[in-house]
């Protein structure tokens, strides 16, 4: 079963902790997986969608509107 991106596909931080050799947190996956992906990585925490991916000091807009 598949799972699809609805911007593309990026590796976290967990699977780059998992094999840094392949995999670094926020790249986009393997080209041919960037649209539609295993949906057990997803479930095992080891991609997310583009759009909701946050990079370490990354800020919001909510929040700074927020505080």
């Amino acid at each position: 079963m598949t799972v699809s991106a609805k911007t593309h596909w990026v590796w976290t931080q967990k699977a780059e902790k998992e094999n840094p050799q392949r995999s670094r947190a926020g790249e986009m996956i393997w080209p041919h997986y960037s649209k539609e992906a295993p949906s057990e990585w997803l479930q095992d925490g080891l991609i997310i969608d583009k759009s909701e991916y946050l990079e370490e000091g990354q800020v919001e807009l909510f929040d700074l509107l927020e505080g």
